[in-house]
């Protein structure tokens, strides 16, 4: 098994529209999973773009047939929790191992490789984040 980095960034310049190298990324949400080592960057990213889409119920209903399920239900909950918007055409999800971090643009299509983004803000969830989001994320 290896361990994984994932993190989530949204585009802020073009949803729905393939990423550009100009375009700003704000990182969302971040995750460590341990993996079969032949896990691809490419399957992660799918696995994410299933994760932030799919419907709660649906992943309610497979909850508890392995703990990789339970930590999917957790991770979807607390991505809707903060009312982060579906992962979507133009986001980015970088995959990092201790050996390099993988960058894909999510296509129309698929996902595609990119260059190291350079315009990026956005930190990794903190309890600072989730705080700041009780007390204020109702007025958004």
């Amino acid at each position: 098994m290896t361990l994984y980095y994932i993190a989530i960034y949204h585009n802020t310049d073009s949803q729905f529209r393939p990423y550009q190298p100009h375009h700003a990324l704000t990182k969302v949400i971040s995750h460590r999973r341990h993996l079969p080592a032949a896990t691809t960057p490419e399957q992660i990213a799918g696995w994410a773009f299933h994760l932030f889409n799919a419907d709660l119920g649906d992943l309610q209903a497979s909850r508890g047939k392995t703990d990789a399920d339970e930590l999917d239900f957790l991770l979807a909950c607390t991505y809707r929790l903060l009312h982060l918007r579906s992962l979507s055409v133009g986001d980015v999800v970088a995959v990092t191992t201790a050996e390099c971090t993988t960058w894909l643009a999510c296509d129309p299509i698929g996902w595609r490789r990119i260059a190291i983004p350079q315009h990026r803000t956005g930190t990794a969830l903190s309890a600072a984040t989730v705080y700041d989001h009780l007390r204020h994320g109702d007025d958004e």
